[in-house]
Parts: C-alpha cells; sequence; structure tokens
C-alpha cells in the first residue's frame, strides 16, 4: 500500500525517532503532499537540515494540490471541521487511494484511510 505521510512524521524521522523510520519502511511507496513540503521547508533552517529534507523528499512522490485534491479538501473542511492544511492533505491522501500517516489527532481514528502509528511524548 501506498502511504501519503503528514508533516509530524516526517519531522520525527528527520529527527532520528526510531518509530517514525520504522513506519516509514512499511509502505511500497511514499507519498508527500505538496502543503507539507511547504510546513518542512520553514523548518529547514540551515544548510544541513535543508540537505537532510532534500535526501528525505528524493525517495517521495509529491502530491500537488489540484482541482481535485481542492475540492475534496472543502468538503472535508466543510463536514469534517479540519484546518484547510491538515484538509488539503487530508484529501490528498484520500484522492490518491493512499493511507494517510499521521500523529495529528484532529484526524478521526475511525477513517479508514487514516493511520495513527504512534505517540510522542
Amino acid at each position: 500500500m501506498n502511504a501519503l505521510v503528514d508533516t509530524n512524521v516526517l519531522v520525527d524521522c528527520l529527527q532520528g525517532l526510531p518509530e517514525a523510520a520504522a513506519e516509514l519502511e512499511r509502505y511500497r511507496a511514499l507519498e508527500v503532499s505538496a502543503i507539507t513540503v511547504a510546513e518542512l521547508v520553514v523548518g529547514a533552517s540551515t544548510p544541513a537540515r535543508l540537505e537532510a529534507l532534500d535526501t528525505l523528499l528524493a525517495g517521495c512522490l509529491i502530491v500537488p494540490v489540484d482541482e481535485a485534491v481542492a475540492r475534496e479538501a472543502g468538503r472535508l473542511r466543510r463536514e469534517r471541521r479540519v484546518r484547510l492544511p491538515g484538509a488539503l492533505v487530508w484529501a490528498s491522501a484520500r484522492v490518491r487511494g493512499s493511507l494517510l500517516v499521521t500523529r495529528d489527532l484532529g484526524f478521526p481514528r475511525e477513517a479508514p484511510e487514516v493511520r495513527h502509528p504512534y505517540r510522542r511524548a
């Protein structure tokens, strides 16, 4: 199965959290929303961090926000009251038929396309 990985799990991976790295190894292909790329670039405040980010993203398919994603995000925002950045990330996974891997508890646990793999203290 393909997984669209949320910002928080990728940050954990960049910080060397073993649970995050193990989670990424579970999937055949990794996808990342363009929204997540923007969020990660904000935190890449040094050349070394930017290089680590580029290395991590090199193996991922970057999913753009196109009309289908935007429409699904609008529906999710309206029906689930999810903030717009989260709605765009979730919509990216739904439109592609991928599993959303996130630590964000704002995404419903009961949604079959959402996985909360671990908690970080």
